[in-house]
């Protein structure tokens, strides 16, 4: 099955998903209203003109009321394929799916989605997961339960967190190191993320959406489109303000439909990350990863298995994350890495080579030169990763960046070439509304020759001012909404 050209909208409606809703403390009279109303099959009309063509209807949960509960979406259902949407539907883990598969072939459904791993002959099932790598079996499609609504967290406990590590305040919450880790190690033809907005009470802001959607595009992701009950009932009622929000979501999507062809540029990356991000050491790898996201590090990937087919080259630095070191010949290529001008950063246990740098910063390692490059061996084991982010930025230093982005405020960027380098581009995704509109100016170390940034919002790309600056170029970007992308020429 190939689910790859579905642009995916959560539906929920009926029976189940009201009840569900009332089971959840919080449940307010707004959501039961919008769940009544968007099994009416004439609520499909919101998606007149939109690029969303797969609805995802809560379908089964394993109980006494599945079967009503279906009749109640039928409408629903024969409405959607009339229109030529596709339709999945969502199946609770503990359902048996060869029944919930035969209902939803009779209803003329095109596949199930489902945490299950049980097998079902003769249907199509979307398999998703919690967040996490430890099945490693190849899959064509991920499905991923779980993930972060993206933005800022601004309560006093996570903004102490996010003071004493290495992204400081505030503190950000993305999906963006998981969906690279995912198209690294598992490679799946299509990876969709299923989360919710946060639950404020109010309705969300446009922006809020567009962020989601961009968080999980700009990696290789597609997030499965979910609205806040505010949302859903403001469009049954016409709602000029719910429109307004709607519409900015539909020019998020259709805006990345419009550039796919940057989802087959490659990330530029002058730090290796190396482990086999599982076992005893997972959660501290996975974290770090995110950290390293968040701090804008322009990382690779390395599964430990396959350290020694991949190339090292571009990076500057690898950092090793497993306790024990490597076999004998993948200790000697990272040697050979180190003096050629690389910088190694492994935990204690590591034969020193080379003259120790006395006082070298930062103190929670011994740094060695050895040959044109250096071996940084920690002290002590990996156990922070906050301080180990942080550390491993500061061992590399700024000397090496591909990219410098100023005047961002609290933001993402990710920068990818394209298979000739003969071209790139520079997502920026901000995640402070208040630095909205304020101009933003990009550093490439690469002397690119012209560059233009493409907004969501806009209707075309807009050229960008060009500098020559210490040995590389500098791009003004002016009016930088939540979302943008430099696109950059040679």
């Amino acid at each position: 099955m190939n689910c790859e050209p579905w642009i995916p909208m959560r539906w929920p409606c009926g029976p189940l998903d009201i009840a569900e809703g009332r089971r959840r403390q919080g449940f307010t009279v707004v959501e039961a209203d919008a769940l009544e109303r968007w099994s009416a099959p004439e609520t499909l009309e919101i998606l007149a003109g939109t690029p969303v063509n797969c609805l995802v209807v809560t379908w089964a949960e394993g109980s006494e009321g599945d079967g009503a509960h279906q009749q109640a979406v039928a409408p629903l259902v024969i409405a959607a394929r009339r229109r030529g949407l596709s339709v999945v539907g969502w199946v609770a883990a503990e359902t048996d799916l060869r029944a919930a598969a035969a209902s939803a072939r009779a209803s003329g459904l095109d596949a199930l989605a489902t945490e299950s791993s049980a097998p079902v002959p003769g249907f199509d099932v979307l398999r998703f997961r919690d967040l996490g790598i430890a099945e490693r079996s190849p899959v064509g499609f991920l499905g991923v339960v779980g993930a972060a609504w993206p933005g800022l967290k601004v309560n006093l406990d996570s903004f102490l967190d996010a003071q004493s590590g290495p992204t400081g305040p505030p503190w950000i919450d993305s999906n963006a190191w998981y969906v690279r880790l995912a198209r690294d190690l598992l490679r799946p033809n299509s990876i969709w993320l299923s989360f919710d907005p946060d639950e404020t009470g109010r309705p969300v802001p446009a922006a809020s959406y567009v962020l989601a959607i961009a968080d999980s595009e700009v990696y290789g992701a597609r997030w499965v489109i979910s609205l806040d009950p505010h949302l859903r009932l403001g469009l049954c009622e016409g709602k000029p303000s719910a429109r307004e929000t709607w519409a900015a979501i539909t020019r998020g999507v259709t805006f990345f439909g419009e550039h796919r062809a940057w989802g087959n540029y490659r990330p530029v990356a002058h730090l290796g990350v190396i482990s086999e991000f599982a076992g005893g050491k997972e959660s501290l790898s996975l974290e770090v990863l995110n950290l390293l996201a968040r701090q804008g590090s322009a990382y690779r990937v390395v599964e430990r298995s396959q350290a020694l087919e991949t190339s090292l080259d571009g990076l500057r630095a690898v950092l090793f994350l497993d306790g024990a070191p490597p076999d004998a010949v993948l200790v000697e290529k990272l040697d050979t890495f180190v003096r050629e001008g690389g910088t190694l950063i492994t935990p204690p246990g590591w034969e020193e080579r080379g003259t120790l740098q006395e006082d070298a910063w930062p103190l929670r390692f011994r740094v060695l030169r050895h040959g044109r490059g250096r071996l940084a061996v920690a002290r002590e084991g990996f156990s922070d990763p906050p301080v180990l982010a942080q550390d491993a930025r500061l061992l590399m230093s700024h000397r090496h960046d591909p990219v410098r982005v100023f005047n961002a405020g609290a933001a993402l960027s990710h920068y990818c070439l394209s298979k000739d380098r003969g071209s790139g581009v520079l997502h920026l995704v901000r995640f402070v509304s208040r630095y909205y509109r304020m101009p933003v100016t990009a550093w490439f170390r690469r002397a690119w020759t012209s560059a233009r940034v493409w907004c969501p919002d806009a209707t075309e790309a807009r050229p960008c001012e060009r500098k020559v600056v210490d040995s590389g170029v500098e791009f003004s970007l002016e009016s930088v909404p939540e979302y943008c992308a430099l696109e950059v020429s040679a």
